[in-house]
């Protein structure tokens, strides 16, 4: 080994010798070779590079070149020449080498070996007689680089710097101290499998990426298609640029999800790398749903059905249900995934229901479906409980309507109950034929006609809801109460048979000139002609509740924006007549045989003069109608449910006030033997002979006010024109501190006011 100015002394002692055989130099960096090119580029000595014979990304000319080498009388200084041999290998390099050192010139030839000491050592010891002719300079060796061969087609980053072409890729090696070197080529590592410079390959938008951005290689390849990667690196920069650019903030990925059906193929693809490669800290279900998904492919599939991996028992399942609700919602709940969810979800039995939402209504026909399948193996307080989840509307439409009679609010909880899980239970089915005898609601309600003429209709807008029966005033004031409207509810029976021709009374009385009667007829054209598929024959599931609730709700908030609009003060919803779907799924006829064939799907039958009153049918004129659930015979079947005949959900019917609520009512609780203070929580005693009551102060006018207090609900009595008063309270009891709820007509105008109760004579030990 030599030093550099012993190396400089032999090359000069070199050219001033008549010399036929080439001199090789070799060194072990980039500072050494560019000092030796420094010191001997002079007038009358010739530098060539390898690389001068080269084509654009081709390897040198190796005839031309040593053509050259071996005829031009010159002193010429070759460099480049052993990189481009190493790409092919030591044996090829060591066989160059020798090819050099065995070479005769005419003129003077120095060729600058760069880094080939072991293997000028291994020629040396085969042949001492060549070691004059090579001389190698002792420094420290440059680290090898490694190299990428870039395909032309693709992009990397400014910060990464490029050669173009292979021929430029010696003089890259010589001239400079980098540790990876990239070169855009058409050539691959396979053309060079002995080098000794290791190759990789960037011949995908993927691998590009991986050094535009590392952060890339957090991900698999796999995610997307050569087509969509190759689109990413058209104009990128980092991913979290584009990200942001994009979605925003790259920490509240949450927040993007919202648009996600506006976005384009490209944009989603994106979104979903986005969340492989951050995450999505503010959604729990999200995050993990990112972190299982292996493909995009199967993305909105996951975003479906990760939720079956959890027990609904979880305590985290609430959080990861509402997330993955929100999400579908977003996204659009696609038809085709619904649809495969619906039949997977089945293999979870019972708790299916449990898991399934109210996005789509193949949902919500799945949930009719399981509660015909398991509703009996839940009790009715549990569906509700569930329904409140997974169908919030079905839960309200469930949901206690008090009505003035206990037996009433009880046989239409019973009703509704039975048309959700699809069963008639043989004590209803008892209730209801006993009730075909006694006609009860002939006394405990009034005739809409003797009743419809005290309804104030100044400046109200009629709207006529066919076959709308009672059993959706639960609904009707929770939506109601929802839209920050007060409802009103006058309940009373039609009359008979219980058919649209026999029930216009109210028509002329409601229909003004300025206002005249609207007419609501989708419920109508759902129950008798099964509209949206909701047949009978097609299907014996009641899911035509999921249109009816809809329709009835889409009406609510027309009023109210009619209502905010001024266009009217006051709405009022009459219905005809109601409707029985037990008596449809009955699915029995009458054994009498008449003169005449049943109408209206077999509920009612004109009389004839040799006909006998059958069982359970009701003298309607010149009808019979029947009170339980047979239907006459000759008579077709009903499409979705029936009317004509006399059960009390065919008979009952609502008149419903709905007026905007004021927004600044004021309820107060105040004992009703002392005078009011309206400061501090009221204070009342009980004792055995004294009962607990109340005295309610309400600033504006109100009808119908009842407080609930601890599960019992109790009328309460104007005693002034804003004082009312309930006064006996029997099952208040306990000394305690009471939550109480206010309400007028039904709706709800105040809540958990606090009321204390004390025994006469105890103090505050009394209090629980």
């Amino acid at each position: 080994m030599m030093t550099l100015d012993s190396t400089c002394q032999k090359i000069e002692r070199y050219l001033r010798k008549d010399n036929v055989n080439p001199l090789l130099v070799d060194v072990q960096n980039c500072a050494d070779l560019s000092a030796l090119k420094t010191q001997f580029n002079i007038p009358g000595n010739y530098f060539i590079d390898a690389s001068d014979y080269c084509n654009n990304d081709e390897f040198p000319r190796m005839d031309n070149l040593i053509d050259v080498l071996q005829h031009k009388e010159a002193n010429l200084f070759l460099t480049g020449f052993t990189t481009f041999m190493k790409l092919k290998g030591g044996r090829e390099l060591t066989t160059e080498l020798e090819n050099l050192l065995s070479m005769t010139t005419k003129g003077h030839v120095i060729v600058f070996c760069y880094q080939c000491r072991n293997y000028l050592n291994a020629i040396i010891d085969s042949d001492k007689r060549v070691a004059t002719r090579v001389a190698m300079v002792d420094g420290t060796e440059t680290l090898q680089p490694k190299l990428f061969f870039v395909d032309r087609s693709l992009k990397m980053t400014s910060s990464i710097h490029e050669v173009i072409g292979l021929q430029k890729i010696a003089n890259e090696i010589e001239n400079c101290s980098k540790d990876r070197i990239f070169i855009q080529t058409t050539k691959h590592s396979n053309q060079f499998p002995l080098s000794l410079f290791m190759i990789e390959d960037i011949d995908d938008a993927f691998d590009a990426l991986c050094y535009r951005d590392p952060a890339t290689k957090s991900l698999n390849k796999e995610y997307g298609t050569p087509k969509q990667w190759g689109k990413v690196q058209e104009n990128f920069t980092s991913w979290s640029s584009l990200f942001s650019n994009t979605f925003g903030n790259v920490d509240a990925l949450d927040l993007a999800i919202t648009q996600y059906k506006l976005f384009d193929e490209r944009m989603r693809w994106q979104y979903y790398i986005a969340l492989k490669l951050y995450g999505c800290k503010n959604n729990h279900y999200l995050n993990e749903v990112a972190k299982v998904c292996k493909e995009y492919k199967d993305f909105v599939k996951c975003i479906y059905r990760n939720i079956l991996t959890k027990n609904h028992t979880d305590s985290e399942f609430s959080r990861a249900y509402q997330e993955r609700k929100n999400i579908l919602n977003a996204i659009g709940n696609p038809i085709s995934e619904v649809a495969d969810f619906c039949k997977i979800v089945r293999s979870k039995e019972k708790d299916a229901i449990y898991y399934l939402t109210d996005n789509t209504d193949q949902e919500k026909e799945l949930i009719f479906n399981l509660l015909d399948k398991y509703g009996e193996d839940y009790d009715r307080d549990k569906i509700v409980d569930i329904l409140n989840n997974c169908y919030p509307d079905l839960a309200l439409y469930l949901g206690k309507y008090r009505f003035k009679s206990d037996f009433l609010t009880s046989y239409f909880q019973d009703y509704k109950y039975q048309k959700v899980i699809n069963k008639i239970l043989p004590a209803f089915d008892d209730t209801v034929k006993d009730q075909a005898v006694k006609r009860d609601y002939i006394t405990l309600l009034p005739a809409r006609s003797s009743v419809i003429e005290s309804i104030d209709k100044t400046d109200a807008q009629t709207y006529f809801t066919d076959a709308m029966g009672v059993e959706y005033l639960a609904f009707i004031m929770a939506i109601c109460q929802k839209k920050d409207l007060m409802a009103k509810v006058t309940v009373a029976h039609c009359e008979l048979p219980s058919i649209t021709s026999r029930n216009k009374d109210f028509w002329s009385y409601f229909s003004t000139e300025k206002h005249p009667i609207i007419t609501v007829s989708g419920i109508d054209e759902i129950k008798h002609h099964g509209k949206d598929d909701c047949d009978y024959n097609k299907t014996k599931l009641p899911i035509h509740l999921i249109s009816e609730l809809e329709i009835i709700e889409r009406l609510l908030e027309k009023i109210r924006a009619n209502l905010v609009g001024e266009k009217y003060s006051k709405a009022i919803l009459i219905a005809d007549h109601g409707a029985s779907r037990l008596a449809v799924i009955h699915e029995t006829e009458n054994v009498w045989e008449m003169a005449e064939k049943g109408e209206h799907s077999g509920r009612c039958c004109p009389k004839s003069e040799i006909d006998k009153q059958p069982e359970y049918a009701v003298d309607a004129d010149d009808f019979w109608a029947l009170a339980n659930y047979d239907r006459f015979r000759g008579s077709r079947k009903a499409n979705v449910e029936v009317h004509g005949g006399a059960s009390l959900e065919e008979v009952t019917i609502p008149i419903i006030e709905i007026t905007n609520i004021s927004e600044d009512i004021e309820v107060k609780l105040l004992p009703i033997d002392k005078p009011a203070t309206f400061v501090g929580t009221p204070v009342i005693t009980v004792s055995y002979r004294k009962k607990a009551a109340i005295k309610i102060f309400i600033n504006q006018k109100m009808q119908d006010v009842s407080i609930d207090v601890d599960g019992h609900t109790y009328d309460a009595e104007p005693i002034d024109e804003n004082y009312y008063q309930v006064s006996e309270m029997p099952e208040i009891k306990k000394a305690k501190v009471y939550s109480v709820n206010v309400y007028a007509c039904g709706n709800p105008i105040a809540s958990s006011l606090p009321l204390i109760v004390k025994k006469e004579g105890g103090g505050e030990r009394n209090l629980l």
